[in-house]
């Protein structure tokens, strides 16, 4: 009988150990897509040789040593209290080592700003040999050139304004942001690209002088399906009003147009995934049904 007890605790304490190795085995990886993100940052000189430290995790190694002489003692028996020490210790320190590793990367992730990501995205922004781009060909002498280059200059502006999360674009602003402060006639070639976004549904004008563009870079569709998610994720069974979705700051939908968060609420309504409610101020708010 007490062979079999001592049997069972030594396939429970392996059973441990190998679920702490998985976890290790993730935090190995997320290690590496930080230090990834890190090289290519301080190579375009985004953060300086000072910022660039990646975890160690030599101390967690050398606690999984520990806990492999516990199971594999001379005796064939384990320590238990010594095993859950250093067992206990481990995973405290995964954990401390996770918040250290992702903070790290958030932290970095908010240096990148929405150009770099654009360079990511499209190298050839800053390749000398594709400075052509930053000027619109002739749309009637060379027609097909003029709708390669519009094609592609709108889904540089599209994933501009999904990189830096913007819902509203204001054209005056648009001008001085790269890569767009480098076209020949900055306005111009903007109005043009704005129009290709509303020509594929991708876009609207908000104002008669063309002043401001909403960018679709999400239908608003698959943000009342964000927010359902977010009000059930988070245990909202009362009325969610609209400055709670704004105060929601971490949540992209948070700066989202009103007149937009109102169409959500009634999709949410047609989808019979909310009732909607009108406020005595004659605001709108919601109230999710549990699926």
């Amino acid at each position: 009988m007490e062979r079999q007890r001592e049997n069972s605790t030594k396939e429970n304490a392996t059973k441990d150990l190998e679920e702490l190795r998985k976890e290790l085995a993730r935090l190995r990886e997320i290690k590496k897509e930080k230090e990834d993100l890190e090289k290519e940052a301080l190579e375009r000189q985004i953060i300086d040789e000072s910022d660039f430290k990646i975890a160690d995790l030599t101390y967690i190694e050398e606690e999984f040593d520990k806990l492999e002489n516990v199971l594999s003692s001379q005796a064939g028996e384990i320590d238990s209290k010594l095993y859950k020490q250093h067992a206990d210790q481990i995973e405290a320190d995964l954990q401390e080592l996770e918040k250290e590793i992702i903070g790290e990367k958030g932290l970095l992730e908010k240096k990148l700003s929405s150009y770099e990501k654009l360079l990511n995205a499209y190298p050839w922004l800053e390749e000398e040999r594709k400075k052509f781009m930053y000027t619109m060909p002739d749309k009637n002498k060379q027609k097909n050139d003029y709708t390669s280059w519009k094609t592609e200059w709108a889904k540089v502006l599209f994933d501009y304004a999904r990189f830096a999360v913007l819902h509203i674009i204001y054209i005056r602003e648009l001008n001085s942001e790269k890569p767009f402060s480098n076209f020949t006639k900055r306005e111009k070639y903007i109005l043009e690209l704005a129009e290709e976004l509303i020509s594929q549904k991708q876009g609207a004008w908000l104002s008669k002088k063309k002043e401001k563009l909403r960018v679709y870079w999400k239908t608003l569709e698959v943000w009342s399906d964000e927010i359902y998610k977010w009000a059930y994720d988070n245990g909202k069974l009362e009325p969610i009003m609209i400055y709670e979705l704004r105060e929601a700051e971490q949540e992209d939908f948070s700066n989202l147009p009103l007149e937009d968060l109102e169409e959500i609420f009634k999709i949410l309504a047609k989808n019979r995934r909310a009732k909607v409610l009108k406020l005595e101020n004659g605001q709108l708010a919601f109230k999710i049904k549990l699926e």
